[in-house]
């Protein structure tokens, strides 16, 4: 035992190593068939098994959908044209829905029953059997979707899809919209997502928690930079212009993370090896390095979105004499599945008691008024959080008179919160009051000092 300690204290006692570096960003050309003089490749995108990109000559003229399928042994097999794909018409800007069967592109080939417009619209097809290779017509999609300018880069979640228009009226000159819709006119995505002359190619990461897409805004360089904001329900934080060697001197666009999360998939018209001046090729780099290389940056706004939700929470359980808690603003905070759970020492039968609440009967529960005030304030928070997930640590003083000095209870609690479509939300919540004779740790916060 005496040894172990030793080492233990010797163990402390060295000094620390340094941090080590984040390696360094890498990226990597990917062959698509596209190393003559006049090709170039962009849209890729990688779903499972599946992935599908454009080739075209210089210009984007003759472009045409490539699809592959990936064999027993792992790789992926030659592209193969779409079967639908016509020589008279261009083909372009595929983009795999989650389902792996709704084909979202653009194309200037006519509806059915129609006469060709000349332009780029959006179509839609669907993939009925992969192994067989079969698809169905493409559908151009509605009306209200279209416009007399040019579409591009449609991507589709579930039932919404964003796309990027050069239809008047916009934000800029090219702008990304989004449509819930097929009926309804489409919206254009507020600040930062359209700013500056230019936007296109929007997409999401796997987890949804992040957005991508080509800007011209002020720092852009050779026509268009990627950009990547945080999402938080339906609201986006900063725009972060990506680091070199991601962004350069050339036009960088299409950006798409794998599926499998495991790369950053990108179009640039830089010097390519064997190919002509302004050809765009595709190009893959770590999407965890890239996350990383990004610091605090890259979850900031979440961060700062969860500290509010922390702390509307302790405010929406306050009320005046008299009167019930907030419920409404309760009720945007909680998951619908979410539980809440109290512990409290039952002196007469020296044991503790625990309750629990469905997030129903929590609501259900608020809304009666209470005889006597209450303001909760929170004096100290420890926040551990993965991804989209998030475990809060809060010690918190309840009072009846904000001016009293001592608060009347204090508890400690323990919060989970999921980041969703609609934000963060509670998923579940556990206080305990100070038991007798157990002092609370020792924390950074002060009595009657509230956080938020």
């Amino acid at each position: 035992m005496l040894a172990r300690l030793l080492f233990g204290f010797l163990i402390l006692a060295l000094p620390m190593a340094p941090a080590m570096a984040a390696d360094p960003l890498l990226v990597e050309r990917i062959d698509l068939g596209d190393n003559g003089p006049d090709v170039q490749a962009y849209n890729l995108q990688e779903s499972g098994a599946l992935r599908v990109f454009a080739r075209s000559a210089a210009g984007f003229k003759r472009s045409q959908i490539f699809w592959q399928r990936r064999g027993a042994d792992g790789a992926w097999q030659a592209p193969e044209p779409l079967p639908f794909a016509d020589p008279r018409w261009r083909d372009s800007d595929p983009h795999l829905a989650g389902d792996g069967k709704t084909l979202s592109f653009i194309s200037d080939r006519p509806g059915a029953g129609e006469q060709a417009s000349g332009q780029l619209d959006l179509f839609e097809a669907r993939l009925l059997d992969a192994a067989a290779g079969r698809w169905t017509a493409p559908r151009r999609l509605p009306e209200p979707l279209q416009s007399p300018g040019y579409e591009l880069g449609p991507e589709r979640y579930g039932e919404r899809l964003y796309f990027a228009s050069y239809r008047a009226g916009g934000p800029g000159k090219l702008s990304i919209y989004q449509a819930d819709q097929e009926t309804e006119p489409p919206q254009a995505l507020p600040a930062p997502i359209n700013e500056g002359e230019a936007n296109s190619d929007f997409t999401l990461s796997p987890d949804g928690r992040h957005a991508l897409w080509w800007s011209s805004r002020a720092g852009a360089e050779g026509g268009g930079d990627l950009y990547l904001a945080e999402r938080v329900g339906e609201q986006f934080g900063p725009a972060l212009r990506l680091p070199a060697p991601i962004n350069g001197p050339g036009f960088e666009f299409t950006p798409s993370v794998s599926a499998d999360g495991r790369w950053l998939l990108f179009a640039s018209t830089r010097a390519a090896p064997g190919s002509a001046p302004g050809l765009a090729h595709m190009y893959r780099v770590s999407w965890p390095a890239l996350l990383q290389a990004l610091g605090p940056q890259a979850q900031a706004y979440s961060r700062a979105s969860l500290a509010a939700r922390v702390s509307a929470l302790w405010q929406a359980l306050g009320h005046q004499a008299g009167q019930p808690a907030d419920v409404a603003r309760m009720a945007a905070l909680l998951h619908p599945q979410a539980r809440i759970w109290g512990q409290q020492l039952n002196a007469g039968a020296s044991r503790l008691d625990l309750r629990s609440w469905s997030a129903e009967a929590f609501l259900a529960a608020l809304r009666e008024p209470a005889p006597r005030a209450l303001h909760e304030c929170e004096i100290h928070r420890e926040l551990r959080r993965y991804a989209g997930q998030a475990e809060v640590y809060s010690v918190v003083e309840s009072r009846r008179d904000p001016a009293r000095a001592e608060a009347e209870f204090v508890g400690v609690n323990s919060s989970q919160w999921q980041l969703g479509p609609q934000g963060w939300q509670l998923l579940s919540l556990h206080y305990a009051l100070e038991l007798p004779g157990e002092a609370l740790p020792a924390h950074a916060g002060r009595s009657g000092q509230c956080l938020g």
